[in-house]
């Protein structure tokens, strides 16, 4: 969707490495031995800081804040709160991070016919950007131009990308169609959003 993010990559923690961590920190046991294998990770981002909270949005990241918002809307998650942003900020703009909670759909967390139609989302309202972009007009062209464009070949491909140990087939696929639906329904989803910042 083109939102600026660390560089992603697959990270292999072999058992002598986790051996290693948990002789030094034994309270770290359990989660360290579920993490054997591949993970997730992403680059070291060097001089960035956490957004601070309630600070304004600069008029030169409004636009990237408005795709942000809709972002976590589209992806139904619920913490990239006010209180918890999950965003690193630099001079030139933000990097969204961690979104181990998105999808929440699939835990019946806030489930929609139809998910286009966010109006009933109350987690937005505790969005990072929510109060800054109350009641400002919101701009989400090359959002919706990048939804509109996010083809079924395209979305096949990122699913080929998904390692096998992490593939959960009947996540996958309800995750695809919650996505293709809202892109179906771009232009109702956007006028939801407006409502919802209105």
């Amino acid at each position: 969707m083109g939102l600026p993010t660390p560089e992603p990559a697959i990270i292999v923690l072999e058992r002598e490495l986790i051996d290693l961590i948990v002789d030094q920190s034994p309270a770290r046991k359990a989660a360290l031995n579920e993490s054997v294998g591949l993970n997730f990770g992403t680059k070291h981002l060097i001089g960035v800081s956490t957004w601070p909270i309630d600070k304004a949005i600069p008029e030169e990241h409004f636009v990237i804040a408005c795709e942000i918002f809709a972002f976590d809307a589209l992806i139904q998650n619920p913490d990239r709160r006010y209180d918890n942003p999950n965003l690193f900020t630099r001079g030139d703009g933000f990097f969204v991070y961690d979104h181990e909670a998105a999808f929440s759909f699939l835990h019946d967390i806030w489930p929609a016919p139809d998910p286009w139609e966010i109006d009933g989302q109350r987690y937005l309202e505790n969005h990072a950007f929510y109060k800054k972009l109350k009641s400002k007009p919101i701009e989400l062209d090359g959002f919706m131009e990048a939804l509109r464009n996010l083809s079924d070949a395209e979305m096949t491909r990122i699913l080929a990308e998904v390692p096998e140990e992490w593939e959960n087939r009947d996540s996958l696929e309800k995750i695809v169609q919650h996505i293709v639906s809202v892109r179906d329904h771009v232009d109702e989803f956007t006028e939801a959003i407006r409502r919802i910042l209105k």
